[in-house]
């Protein structure tokens, strides 16, 4: 199974319902930092933030990427605990 294009589509389905909000939440429940900090609806760069927090999301070489480098902090995590 491909867990990139797995997590894409789950966040773009969460978008697709209006919710950045709960797509953000599924991305740190993956073990993944979100793309951009919280946007605030009162910065005046809101709508750019959300665009940006959205497009990268539902992009499936961003999860793939991330998903290469948490695996990869986690493989070395356990190999200093081995130690």
């Amino acid at each position: 199974m491909n867990l990139a294009l797995l997590h894409s589509t789950a966040c773009r389905e969460l978008l697709n319902e209006g919710d950045l909000e709960d797509a953000v939440r599924y991305c740190i429940a993956q073990g993944i930092e979100p793309p951009v900090p919280p946007c605030t609806r009162l910065s005046s760069d809101y709508e750019r933030c959300v665009e940006v927090a959205k497009e990268t999301l539902s992009d499936y070489g961003w999860w793939e990427k991330r998903i290469k480098v948490r695996n990869t902090r986690e493989r070395r995590q356990a190999e200093m605990q081995e130690r």
